[in-house]
């Protein structure tokens, strides 16, 4: 498949800009890939939605799968002793002297250039590479505690507010804040699985109520997850690779709800990246096959006896690197993941991995019609935007 077929047309002021002033008070556009249906509720009767739109009883079990890597504020504003602006991205935070990073401007930095910290004047950085970008850290403090006195959230680069300029510390504050679940933990991502971002404690509390329970794993988010396709032909571009590792108590969960038909819905694109990444691995099949023809389901592998328990339970608490691609082979085609009911996901930019992520999940008209109703309906889109409960096509 095109690039171009990936588009969609949007007016600018859809683009969120900032958060909400409460997260439950998002959106949520319901698709029903059974019947094809769709309707429009608010986050909050999430709990209340879920147990709707797959007509079961509180008696059946649901399981929330999410990812609880933790954003750390990966921007930091610099200077050259020379007196030019720029800035540091950190993109390996628990190194210390071979970061990885971006460097802007990286045309006019040298080999050993110092950048100081923009504010406080504290020197930073030695440039240590510019091809790639690499610096070591001179500020006499741990990296992470540099970037919590100095750094900023990696907001995307749609939003377009900046926080320096506007002059007020509460913009940056609530940036903190709120790019950033309320159950991540552990320190990895340079951009949010925003797709969480919308839970509150009361929505979890109500959710826990209707015996829908939330499990972890974990997939540290880098910038490569949003990096522009570039080929003509979606199949020719390479993903960028992520860690990622299920804990044993999620895999015995996935375990205890594919053994009895129990569903599972995922939290995000990266949680189903990562439950789908590991699986795939554990049965042998590699990622570039994935998406050419339909796999067998965990169900089906178990009863067949092609995999045991003891293999995914083994599988678990390991950290793997993923690139899984998954994106449809053709219009008709429809990716089917080796277990999950649905994912709940934000509205994603036009031609990116992402949205063709959601194309092959749903359909690639189903998905059309979902963001066609969405720009019409006034949803607000990507980071900071709304948000969509997706029952997978099939699932009972």
């Amino acid at each position: 498949m095109k690039l171009s077929e990936f588009g969609f047309e949007y007016p600018d002021h859809l683009v969120a800009q900032s958060p909400l002033a409460e997260r439950g008070q998002s959106r949520l556009l319901i698709w029903d890939g059974k019947s094809e249906s769709l309707r429009h509720s608010r986050f909050a009767q999430l709990a209340t939605e879920l147990r709707a739109v797959l007509s079961l009883s509180d008696k059946v079990p649901v399981l929330l799968l999410v990812n609880d890597s933790k954003v750390y504020p990966a921007r930091i504003r610099v200077q050259k002793e020379s007196g030019a602006r720029g800035e540091v991205l950190i993109l390996s935070p628990h190194s210390e002297q071979n970061i990885s990073c971006l460097l802007r401007p990286l045309k006019k930095l040298r080999m050993g250039d110092i950048l100081v910290c923009e504010q406080s004047r504290r020197p930073a950085f030695r440039v240590t590479s510019v091809n790639p970008p690499r610096v070591e850290n001179v500020s006499g403090l741990p990296l992470i505690d540099l970037m919590n006195q100095e750094g900023e959230m990696p907001l995307p680069p749609y939003i377009h507010r900046d926080p320096a300029k506007v002059n007020d510390p509460s913009v940056s504050a609530t940036d903190r804040l709120r790019y950033q679940t309320v159950y991540a933990k552990d320190i990895g991502s340079a951009a949010a699985p925003t797709a969480g971002l919308h839970f509150t404690p009361a929505v979890l509390t109500d959710c826990a109520e209707k015996n829908i329970s939330v499990a972890s794993v974990t997939l540290h988010v880098g910038l490569g997850t949003f990096q522009p396709v570039t080929t003509e032909s979606i199949h020719h571009h390479q993903m960028h690779s992520e860690f990622c590792m299920i804990p044993r108590p999620t895999m015995s969960s996935i375990l205890d709800h594919v053994k009895n038909d129990w569903p599972i819905i995922f939290v995000g694109t990266t949680s189903l990246r990562t439950v789908e990444s590991v699986l795939l691995r554990t049965v042998g099949i590699q990622p570039s096959q994935a998406c050419e023809q339909q796999q067998p389901l965990l169900s089906e592998f178990l009863s067949a006896g092609r995999l045991d328990e003891e293999q995914l339970i083994k599988s678990s608490d390991e950290w793997i690197a993923t690139d899984l691609f998954i994106r449809p082979k053709k219009r008709d085609f429809i990716y089917r993941p080796m277990c999950g009911s649905g994912i709940i996901t934000n509205f994603h930019q036009p031609e990116s991995t992402l949205v063709m992520l959601i194309a092959a999940l749903v359909g690639y008209q189903s998905w059309n019609e979902i963001y066609r109703q969405a720009v019409a309906e006034q949803y607000r889109l990507f980071s900071y935007g709304d948000s969509s409960l997706l029952i997978f096509p099939g699932v009972r």
